[in-house]
């Protein structure tokens, strides 16, 4: 076996490992989330729509209210939040006439938005349908 060879093993090898923990770091994060902070998901999140970190935004705007495990449980699996939270925001400045023409009857959450948008895509001022993606995802 040549070193480039035994150097490309490893390179997947390692590859794969990180993808391990990486997909399972997410997995036991929202393992976490639901052990530590299940009381406070029934009392204050429980007509929250699971998925695109809706429950950590919740548990967060209760941070005066949870316990001290579960609020920092809820920080630690916020820093997708963030980003999320940052593209929102992009879309809403660079889109806002477009949301404002087309889509101010549609109830915002769940990706609704982004499907008035891409809707009316064809007649569209801005290029708001396609610089962002869908917002609804976990």
């Amino acid at each position: 076996m040549t070193d480039w060879e035994v150097t490309m093993k490893k390179f997947v090898a390692g590859a794969f490992a990180f993808a391990t923990i990486v997909s399972s770091s997410v997995a036991f994060a929202q393992q976490n989330l639901v052990a530590d902070c299940a009381p406070e998901i029934a009392k204050y999140c429980s007509n929250v729509t699971p998925g695109a970190h809706r429950i950590v935004a919740c548990l967060i705007s209760y941070e005066d209210k949870i316990s001290p495990r579960c609020r920092m449980t809820a920080y630690l699996g916020s820093d997708d939040l963030g980003v999320r939270m940052k593209a929102l925001k992009g879309m809403a400045t660079s889109c806002s006439a477009d949301i404002l023409q087309y889509c101010s009857s549609v109830l915002a959450g769940g990706g609704r938005i982004y499907d008035c948008l891409m809707k009316n895509k064809a007649t569209l001022t801005t290029a708001a349908g396609t610089k962002y993606p869908p917002l609804s995802s976990s």
